[in-house]
Parts: structure tokens; sequence; C-alpha cells
């Protein structure tokens, strides 16, 4: 059972890491900070090892919550702290009524949330650059968009 699971873990591992990595380097870009990029990706590690002993599944930095709590003034990892608290409240109190929202109102969120945090003017910008840089971009925007 261990090979036939290896591969699916290391691939979700590689995604969960990268996809921390992106969220950080997004919050980092809106607040000119830089993070640490070995203690990110060894707390997302960790977090989903616990995780797993409770029976959770794996989860990444969410670029989504991240952009938004940046927007609104988040600056430490009590944001996120918060952030967590307040989702489980929810959950906890006015879950059953949370689920009553209309699936189209929360894609309509999400969209203007994503089209806020997509920065489209460094997306071209990136054009003028390095052929490398260039080229990286398009290749993850391509495998992002295109690839399931």
């Amino acid at each position: 059972m261990i090979k036939s699971l290896i591969v699916p873990a290391f691939t979700i591992a590689l995604l969960g890491g990268i996809e921390s990595l992106l969220s950080a380097v997004v919050a980092d870009g809106m607040i000119g900070g830089k993070h640490k990029s070995n203690m990110e990706l060894v707390a997302q590690g960790t977090a989903n090892i616990f995780s797993a002993l409770f029976g959770g599944i794996p989860a990444t930095g969410a670029i989504a919550r991240t952009a938004t709590n940046v927007k609104n003034g988040g600056r430490t990892p009590i944001a996120g702290i918060i952030h967590a608290i307040t989702l489980l409240l929810i959950m906890l109190f006015i879950g059953k009524w949370a689920s009553l929202i209309p699936m189209a109102t929360l894609a309509g969120i999400l969209v203007v949330v994503a089209y806020n945090m997509s920065e489209w003017e460094n997306f071209v910008s990136v054009f003028k650059g390095p052929k490398s840089d260039v080229a990286v971009l398009l290749t993850t925007f391509l495998l992002t968009v295109l690839v399931d």
C-alpha cells in the first residue's frame, strides 16, 4: 500500500509547499516584507503531520484569505490566529445558517478577491524582464489554468 501511495503523497506535499510559499510571496509583495522560506515549509509540514494524527487532511497557506487579511491590516501571525478562531466559531455556532449562503454568492466574492490580488499590472510588466522570468511565468500560468 505504501508503494501505491508514495507518489500521490509526494505530489500533495510538493503542491502544498509551493502554495504556501506562493501565499507568503503574495503577502510579502503586498506589504513589502520578506518571509523565511525554510521556516514556512517546516511549519507547513509539521502542521500537516499533526493534522493527520487527528484525522485531518493536508492544508496549505490560503492565498485568497492571506491577501484579504493583509488588505484589511493583518501584519502578524496573530491575524491568522484570529481568522482561524473566527472560522471555528462560525462553524460551531452559525454553521447551519452559513451553509444556506448560495454558492453563486460565495463564487462572486471569490472572483472579486482573486481579481484584487492578481495585480495584472505586475503580470504584464514581467514580459519586459528577462526571458527566463517570462518562461517561468507562462509555464506556471498555463499549467495552473489548463492542467487539472
